[in-house]
């Protein structure tokens, strides 16, 4: 019992190396990477040097080539951004605002602590006791348990921090940050049933949005500034994409 109301404390005693080992275990991703991919990774590789992860945490993008609205952060460093998203995604500001959010929830641990408190108090204890992450994955039970974590409110709140801060650095403003999220709440009106995972703990716009600049006014962040475009070429990648999608 004192166990599973430690959940948060217990996370730091499964090293970051052996959650990673335990990802790869999984087949994360059986495409070629493409240019879409290697933009995303580059572009999250500067959004890392503004975030202060911790040493041996680093992050791998994949571009998902699905027209579904949506991006996620789980286990080992991974992220994937999904072709629809990045589609609506108005300008780069917003997608470095996104990567920010995503990097943000593994820089604090929430995937492995999204698994659930039994999984996470075995891993725990597979990890003090020596047992293989080959014996420690039989706790995460199929592929699909990388895809399916949930966050609570408060920690998409904390990633709307982390994803803000990084934009910050990045930009010296934060012009931009929350028009990812008008995008998001778009399609959950557009869509009716249908909510992007980024947004199914914490689906008030309005309340994310003031939340936003409460935080930029607390830390004197610059509100306005410019706005970059996504390359050109990305957006004729996503289009080539999405065509070939169409005519299958």
């Amino acid at each position: 019992m004192v166990l599973a109301y430690s959940v948060d404390w217990l996370t730091q005693y499964v090293p970051y190396e052996y959650e990673k080992t335990i990802a790869e275990s999984f087949e994360i991703k059986t495409e070629e990477r493409t240019p879409v991919d290697d933009y995303l990774q580059t572009l999250a590789d500067e959004v890392v040097k503004q975030m202060e992860l911790p040493e041996g945490m680093d992050i791998t993008v994949h571009y998902v080539n699905q027209d579904v609205v949506n991006a996620m952060a789980t286990l080992g460093g991974h992220v994937f951004i999904y072709r629809g998203l990045l589609e609506k995604l108005p300008h780069e500001n917003a997608l470095v605002m996104l990567l920010g959010h995503e990097i943000g929830h593994i820089k604090l641990r929430h995937p492995i602590r999204g698994l659930g408190k039994g999984v996470v108090i075995g891993l725990v204890l597979a990890a003090l006791f020596g047992q293989s992450s080959d014996a420690a994955t039989g706790l995460l039970v199929d592929t699909s348990t990388l895809t399916l974590l949930s966050f609570s409110r408060e920690q998409e709140e904390q990633a709307d921090v982390e994803g803000m801060s990084a934009t910050y650095n990045y930009y010296q403003h934060v012009e931009g940050t929350d028009d990812l999220f008008k995008v998001l709440m778009n399609e959950h009106d557009e869509q009716g049933v249908y909510t992007p995972q980024i947004m199914s703990s914490h689906p008030d716009t309005t309340r994310r949005i003031s939340l936003i600049r409460q935080i930029s006014n607390e830390h004197h962040w610059q509100l306005q500034g410019s706005l970059k475009p996504v390359p050109e070429t990305i957006k004729k990648l996503l289009a080539e994409d999405a065509d070939k999608k169409i005519t299958k």
